[in-house]
């Protein structure tokens, strides 16, 4: 078994580092510069040793390595890896697990403005006026804020989305089917960059088996262990922060929300206060149930209510599971060819643009 040496132990870092290495079946042993430190209960052994800048550092360090067997050691603080990284390599077998925890972030914003910069000098993709691309920190903001929240949304429907935006009718926004709010959350910031309208989500987060389930026996099996009141509760922690009176959510399925759908229709929910719609959708987000007959509903019951221009995205296009909602996008499309501007797939969706 590996013993890995984590320190200082008590940073947030280094608790949710040492759960992870037990889990993976290591030894954990934590250190930290304190006498007495709460964080030694998560760890498997605990040690004291001095401060980094303390004459009897490197001595300690030594003989705490020895006393314990651990062959690595695993750090979140950057002065105290800047002193590691020149003293380990005197230690022979004795590595240090992670890079400077500064540079590793700086690598990730590095990394962060470049994706935002291949969105923002990308070519035009559509030929009519179009709004004004975001560019510079707000877009890589953007996409860190969204790459925060969990979900399935990939970085090509993400740089999609962005670039449909540009061309959206003033209008709301729906999206059926939320999970965790990482597509939402994207949508709701666009939507108050360009000033296009107020964001309803509508998922039932429920363990129904008929609203749940999609005739695919391994993803219904993975469904029906999901606690839906803590996803339901997640979606509100990432969303609750952004949304300034712009989104709401209804929590039940699609066809009951239809019900109250209306132009000055009012939304309201004890997290989000009270939202009202214009009733005309400006974009269309399905995203729900992809068994057919389900997907099929969705766009029964929403697609009539389209502004001009409005912008529909039938999400899992190309769907490792089915064929649900390429039918139901392949059927929407012939039923509505001399009204449709254009279509695309990028990643898995679908995405179709009306005539204004």
């Amino acid at each position: 078994m590996e013993t890995v040496l984590v320190f200082p132990c008590g940073l947030p870092d280094s608790v949710a580092y040492a759960a992870e290495a037990r889990s993976a079946g290591k030894r954990v042993v934590g250190a930290s510069s304190l006498r007495f430190d709460p964080a030694a209960v998560h760890y498997d052994d605990w040690h004291y040793l001095p401060y980094v800048h303390e004459a009897d550092f490197r001595e300690q360090l030594m003989r705490t390595l020895e006393t314990t067997g651990a062959r690595a050691v695993f750090t979140p603080h950057d002065v105290v890896s800047t002193v590691l990284s020149e003293a380990l390599p005197d230690l022979p077998g004795i590595r240090l697990l992670n890079m400077s925890p500064v540079a590793a972030k700086m690598r990730e914003y590095e990394a962060l403005h470049q994706r935002a910069a291949r969105i923002a000098n990308a070519e035009d993709w559509f030929m009519e006026p179009l709004r004004p691309r975001l560019s510079g920190a707000k877009l890589a903001g953007t996409l860190r804020l969204v790459d925060t929240i969990g979900g399935m949304t990939d970085h090509d429907k993400i740089a999609a989305l962005i670039e449909v935006f540009r061309c959206a009718p003033q209008g709301d926004i729906v999206e059926i089917g939320s999970w965790w709010g990482r597509s939402a959350a994207l949508m709701l910031q666009l939507s108050k960059h360009y000033d296009i309208g107020n964001v309803l989500c509508i998922d039932p987060w429920t363990s129904d088996r008929a609203t749940i389930d999609q005739g695919v026996d391994a993803l219904d099996r993975s469904s029906a262990r999901v606690d839906w009141d803590d996803a339901c509760a997640i979606f509100q922690c990432n969303l609750a922060p952004l949304a300034d009176g712009r989104l709401n959510v209804y929590r039940g399925i699609s066809a009951d929300a239809a019900k109250h759908y209306r132009p000055g229709a009012v939304i309201r929910s004890e997290t989000f206060g009270e939202t009202r719609y214009s009733g005309q959708i400006a974009v269309l987000h399905i995203d729900g149930n992809h068994a057919f007959e389900h997907a099929e509903t969705d766009a029964r019951l929403w697609t009539p209510l389209m502004a001009p221009g409005g912008i529909v995205i039938f999400d899992d296009y190309v769907w490792a599971f089915g064929d649900g909602p390429k039918r139901v996008g392949d059927a929407y499309i012939a039923a509505n060819a001399d009204r449709i501007a254009f279509s695309f797939v990028m990643g898995t969706a679908l995405f179709v643009k009306l005539a204004p």
